[in-house]
């Protein structure tokens, strides 16, 4: 029962929350603007940084972002994001098994048509449409999360921002590649234009936010993100311009 009351309620703030997001998009180019502006403060870093992001999309250009590695690649990174989801959600994490396409593209087991074959036993309920469960790999960086993690045990600091602007241009890039082409193994979602605009595209703002911030300063970045979003608001409010 709690798992279908999170569910609805989920699925009820799908389009509150896209424009909520829509409505942060100024506060969120302010915090680009000014992360982009603290580049010249780590100039190691923010080179490291850019190179990855360039040499990813290099890469993105030649017969290595078509070939079958990436596309399974992808389509293994996208049911892992949509496994953590679910269980973040306390539903039924099953969207790793066999698949049928609902109306958001997510997935579930079927034998209906073929009377020939057994039926399974039961299946836990799935919850059908979760908009945020279906979008996940959309704006969660799962695979860049876990390469930062791997580098860190591994490599130094500039090297990690290295690595995070991979991870921040392969994040990129595999939204548009699951987008505009079939996933191995997934059926991609088609969702209304007016979504992709109002709730992904900022998202995946703050992903390259929080990547960059993180790339040149660390957890300190990360730190300083809630106060950078909220610096337009600072700016316009009486105290500060009186004093």
């Amino acid at each position: 029962m709690i798992a279908k009351h999170i569910d609805r309620t989920v699925r009820g703030l799908q389009w509150p929350i896209a424009y909520g997001m829509a409505a942060l998009s100024p506060l969120i180019l302010t915090a680009l603007a000014l992360w982009l502006a603290r580049s010249t403060s780590y100039p190691l870093y923010a080179t490291m940084f850019w190179l990855g992001v360039a040499g990813t999309f290099v890469l993105s250009r030649s017969s290595w972002v078509s070939s079958k590695i990436l596309n399974k690649a992808i389509g293994y990174e996208r049911r892992f994001t949509q496994a953590i989801l679910s269980f973040l959600l306390l539903q039924p994490t099953s969207v790793i098994l066999g698949w049928v396409r609902t109306r958001l593209g997510i997935q579930k087991p079927t034998h209906a048509s073929q009377p020939d074959k057994p039926l399974p036993p039961p299946t836990p309920w799935l919850a059908d449409d979760n908009w945020l469960i279906a979008t996940s790999p959309y704006f969660l960086p799962t695979a860049s999360i876990v390469l930062w993690l791997l580098s860190a045990l591994l490599l130094p600091a500039f090297v990690r921002s290295f690595i995070l602007g991979v991870g921040v241009a392969y994040h990129l890039l595999s939204v548009y590649f699951q987008i505009r082409h079939s996933v191995a193994s997934t059926t991609n979602s088609q969702y209304p234009k007016r979504f992709l605009w109002l709730f992904l595209i900022p998202m995946n703002l703050l992903v390259f936010i929080a990547g960059y911030a993180f790339a040149l300063d660390g957890f300190l970045g990360l730190q300083k993100l809630p106060s950078d979003l909220l610096t337009p608001i600072w700016l316009l409010m009486p105290n500060s311009t009186a004093s």
